[in-house]
């Protein structure tokens, strides 16, 4: 007979009537769920009248995701996110989520990803160019727009013309901002009021898809055999019975990986250079690899051979991981950690309260590449998961540490990013995170 019972686990703190913690995770979100750390094996947040629980235990994490994955669904915030995102990997599930998965895998192969370094390693060569000593440089709009630059190119091979970067630079960041609102409104009627804010995501988000539409009308037009770019791949992808994407389920897939691997790697650049301004003992050392180690172009070879600069990279991940929160919801009764739990229950996982927990990272908060050294003590199974688990992670993983593997040695390599004294640097949440203005002072090496 199953011990688990029928009380409610514990709530976090700061609930407001009717809102509950949405306010929170609007105003501190970082903040929010770096208290959260403190419960155990999960804890009970409100954004609305009825609760969800952030899972906090890394075994529960990893049951929710694998063992018992067939047992949940994605849950309401992605069905709030169909709006914006359409059908893609990121908000699909069940048979066609498989089919789409399948097709695109072969984009993401790791001789695949080989040929985007070199894209990877010009961009940021020619990033790092174009400063100069002593300026000083907004780093987390540098990363935004070098990994804008990276993932267009590898979408679309060709260059864009101006107009079309222009509104997805703009419009992108605006989608994503009111679509966090909209998953954190509790009342689910915020987005049908016609305020200033609501047109103009309405308008960023007609423009952000005009755009991915104009690029697919486009390539169909002047297709181009021995193009071997993302968005060729996805046009040419066929299933298992021969069947291939229409251009809505492209559009859809082309949104998503726009999306995720713009604000995804930007985010974990911009954070890592704001770890190393910190630390200048990991810069120093990342320096030293880096010094002994290039000689000539970024090759996948050569990223092999800096173990320290991508143990850099997954400290980055894992202190300050981009994502923001992920939920599922139980498709029948489940017992977690202890509790029984109705169908329909809303669960909650966040890379950064399971990469934060100081009972599975010994002093979480401080960065320390050297904590994934092959001889230190394995982390839980779900305790480290920057890029989710199970069928759905992320298919773009590899790709995203590619590039700030690349990034970080094209870039560190020739500048110190030294921070400005007295800034403050607070973290933003939208889909996902990454610093506010990060002002930092370009120093040669």
């Amino acid at each position: 007979m199953s011990s688990a019972t029928r009380t409610s686990p514990p709530p976090a703190p700061g609930r407001l009537p009717v809102i509950g913690h949405a306010l929170q995770l609007w105003r501190r979100p970082l903040e929010f769920l770096d208290t959260l750390t403190a419960y155990d094996p999960l804890v009970a947040v409100h954004l609305g009248p009825r609760p969800s629980y952030v899972l906090v235990s890394p075994h529960l994490v990893h049951q929710v995701l694998v063992t018992d994955a067939a047992r949940y669904a994605k849950g309401r915030s992605f069905e709030k996110l169909h709006d914006y995102l359409g059908q893609g990997l990121a908000t699909s599930e069940g048979p066609f989520h498989l089919r789409q998965r399948r097709m695109m895998q072969p984009a993401f192969h790791h001789r695949q990803i080989a040929h985007y370094v070199d894209i990877m390693a010009r961009l940021a060569t020619q990033r790092a160019a174009s400063w100069r000593p002593g300026q000083i440089v907004d780093v987390t709009y540098e990363m935004h727009d070098l990994s804008l630059a990276v993932v267009t190119s590898t979408l679309f091979s060709t260059a864009l013309d101006e107009g079309l970067v222009a509104d997805i630079r703009h419009a992108m960041p605006v989608v994503l901002r009111g679509a966090y609102t909209r998953v954190l409104d509790p009342t689910n009627l915020w987005h049908k009021i016609p305020t200033p804010g609501n047109r103009r995501l309405a308008d960023a988000n007609r423009r952000l898809h005009t755009a991915i539409d104009r690029l697919i009308r486009t390539r169909r037009e002047e297709p181009q055999a021995d193009q071997q770019d993302l968005l060729s791949m996805l046009l040419r992808a066929q299933d298992g019975d021969g069947g291939t994407m229409t251009d809505q389920q492209v559009h859809d897939e082309l949104i998503t990986l726009l999306v995720a691997g713009t604000e995804t790697a930007a985010g974990g650049l911009a954070w890592l250079f704001h770890e190393l301004g910190q630390n200048p003992a990991v810069d120093r050392a990342l320096q030293r690899e880096l010094r002994d180690t290039l000689t000539d172009a970024l090759t996948p070879d050569v990223l092999r051979g800096l173990p320290y600069t991508r143990r850099v990279v997954d400290e980055a991940l894992r202190m300050r991981n981009p994502g923001g929160m992920t939920t599922r919801r139980a498709m029948a009764e489940v017992e977690l950690g202890g509790h029984h739990f109705p169908r329909g229950t809303e669960f909650i996982f966040s890379a950064w309260v399971l990469h934060r927990n100081p009972r599975y990272f010994p002093d979480p908060v401080r960065f320390d590449p050297d904590r994934w050294l092959p001889d230190r003590p394995p982390v839980p199974r779900g305790a480290f998961i920057p890029f989710g688990a199970g069928s759905h992670m992320c298919i773009g993983d590899s790709y995203a540490r590619t590039e700030m593997t690349t990034v970080v040695a094209a870039i560190a390599s020739r500048w110190r990013l030294e921070p400005l004294p007295g800034a403050r640097v607070r973290g933003v949440m939208t889909s996902t995170n990454s610093p506010g203005r990060l002002l930092m002072r370009v120093q040669e090496r």
